[in-house]
């Protein structure tokens, strides 16, 4: 039962981290560009880290080179076909209209596309802890860190359109409860089977969510937002806090 709790658990907090990037922005009078791209920067970092420094060499123990690389692909492809069916976060960063419903509408799209993009990450959650419970520790941190600007994000939409302030707190924080479900779905899967080649492929196919997510969503987005080197400095500081996130748990 444990091992189906803890990761739920782990889950659950990562997923919350969407609501506090709703509530900072209710607390914040304006949200500066250079932050957001600072934060989406610093998760990017965290992400690619564990991605490749705990995901990849976790399953290199467990797999073949070739069932890495086909595996690992897969779970890029997946999210690029996820990407291609579902709002994409991207959409906060354009040109807006600037009649209020038109704001609603994005937030609620956005909303949306979040929350999708939340399931896979649960499952990575839960996939990393039963191979590994420190695994599954870093795992959850990184993808509460890269959670709270894409609650930000979700936000500022609704704030502009005028949207009452509880309404905006609930939103974001629904949008990540996705991430706990899932976790639990995925924990009880892995326990079922339990093989040392399913949990291997389930860590490569983690690592290849996680990539794809930092390469197309949160990399992007950040530079979008016009502060070059603000990002580069997040990303080399979200690296560097992975590195010693894991020498501590260790």
């Amino acid at each position: 039962m444990d091992s189906m709790f803890e990761p739920f658990l782990l889950s659950l907090v990562a997923g919350m981290a969407t609501g506090l990037g709703g509530i900072i922005v209710l607390m914040l009078r304006r949200v500066g560009d250079r932050g957001v791209s600072f934060s989406m920067g610093f998760a990017s970092g965290v992400m690619l880290m564990v991605a490749f420094n705990n995901l990849f060499l976790e399953a290199e123990k467990l797999l073949a080179h070739g069932e890495l690389i086909v595996v690992f692909s897969l779970g890029a492809v997946v999210m690029i076909v996820l990407d291609l069916s579902i709002p994409h976060i991207e959409l906060a960063t354009g040109k807006l209209d600037s009649k209020k419903t038109k704001m609603r509408r994005t937030g609620i799209l956005i909303a949306i596309g979040i929350t999708l993009h939340n399931i896979p990450e649960g499952f990575v959650v839960a996939a990393g802890y039963t191979y590994m419970p420190r695994l599954g520790l870093v795992i959850a941190i990184a993808i509460m860190l890269h959670n709270i600007p894409e609650g930000v994000v979700t936000a500022i939409p609704f704030r502009k359109a005028g949207t009452k302030p509880l309404k905006i707190a609930i939103v974001t924080l629904l949008s990540g409860l996705a991430e706990p479900l899932a976790a639990l779905v995925g924990a009880v899967a892995l326990s079922a089977v339990g093989t040392r080649t399913v949990v291997g492929y389930s860590l490569v196919f983690a690592a290849g969510v996680m990539t794809y997510i930092t390469a197309d969503e949160l990399i992007p987005v950040a530079h979008e937002y016009g502060y070059k080197h603000t990002v580069s400095v997040g990303l080399l500081l979200g690296i560097m806090f992975a590195l010693m996130v894991d020498v501590i748990l260790s």
